[in-house]
């Protein structure tokens, strides 16, 4: 498992990735040469049942750890600003980058008993919000998991930035919304014992996120909002984020004067890419969204920016221009 610095910039080796293709043939290949062509095996394998049985689709492209004799490089790792880079990810080939970049998003490929168990229990939890969340080292990826990831990252921005504003229950609307379930067994995120007929928040796009306490059931949807946006990131943090101990500095020769600070460290790139967001709600960050109608992802401005990157900007520009043209014929 690798160690991203979250207190301090620090220098660390990241293993070389890339892009493949799969095809069932090779997902399903038995013969098997030694412990690290085994283990990549069983993770793609593994995978192709998740993502079948929580999307409903064929895994088709992913990220492995490249080839052994490939060379490992290294960085100054930087959490400010990994979250900005992160939710612009759009196509294979951006994410590839990044991954070269920074390294896997380090989540463990799933258990084969739960993936493949038959009991009611355990296929109700075969959701991405479960199977997609596991800290561990990882040989191998989907692109699934990285675009679920993705989207997960914009959907929480955009509810920091209408809880933030005391946005109205319908603005809140437009992202959450409550179901009343019948039957459901809970989750890890529920805190009330095994209750039936309970109130769920999902996302608007119909994912179920957590329950809802029963204390909040009559609560305004903005109260609901705020209380999910914690719980989320929590449950995300939870495991990834760990303190290292302490560290002085400012010591010199004949000075006894020293300053005392926390070391923290993230376990994975997703737990640092998450603390980073963390820390941005913290902080008190505002959130915009890039000014390119094409685009409108959220992002962390600096000074006047109006677009998440310089290729929005032109492409902004481009769009004005052709309609400028349109109009004056």
């Amino acid at each position: 498992m690798r160690f991203y610095p979250l207190t301090e910039n620090h220098l660390i080796s990241i293993d070389p990735v890339e892009l493949v293709e799969l095809e069932k043939r090779t997902i399903r290949k038995e013969k098997l040469d030694d412990f690290s062509e085994e283990l990549l095996r069983s993770s793609i394998y593994k995978w192709s049942i998740a993502i079948d049985k929580t999307m409903g689709k064929e895994m088709v492209l992913g990220l492995k750890l490249a080839d052994k004799f490939k060379e490992p490089h290294e960085i100054y790792f930087n959490k400010e600003g990994l979250i900005n880079e992160f939710v612009r990810l759009k196509t294979p080939e951006d994410i590839t980058s990044f991954a070269q970049k920074y390294g896997l998003l380090g989540i463990k490929a799933p258990d084969i008993e739960q993936i493949t168990s038959t009991y009611p229990v355990v296929q109700y939890l075969m959701r991405p919000s479960y199977i997609f969340t596991g800290y561990d080292f990882s040989v191998f990826e989907p692109i699934d998991l990285w675009i679920w990831h993705i989207k997960e990252v914009r959907q929480i921005f955009k509810l920091y930035n209408v809880v933030k504003k005391k946005s109205s229950d319908e603005q809140v609307n437009e992202l959450i919304e409550i179901k009343i379930h019948k039957g459901r067994l809970e989750d890890h995120l529920y805190e009330d014992g095994d209750i039936l007929n309970s109130f769920f928040v999902h996302w608007t796009s119909g994912e179920q996120i957590l329950k809802l306490p029963q204390l909040l059931e009559e609560q305004s949807l903005l109260e609901i909002g705020r209380y999910t946006l914690i719980k989320m990131l929590e449950s995300r943090l939870f495991g990834g984020v760990h303190e290292g101990g302490i560290y002085t500095i400012g010591i010199h020769s004949g000075n006894k004067a020293f300053k005392v600070r926390e070391r923290k460290y993230a376990v994975s790139l997703l737990a640092a890419i998450y603390y980073d967001l963390w820390k941005k709600i913290v902080d008190d960050i505002n959130i915009y969204f890039c000014g390119n109608i094409k685009c409108g992802l959220p992002f962390v401005k600096s000074g006047r920016q109006k677009y998440c990157s310089d290729a929005c900007k032109q492409e902004a520009y481009r769009i004005r221009h052709k309609e400028k043209e349109r109009k004056d014929k």
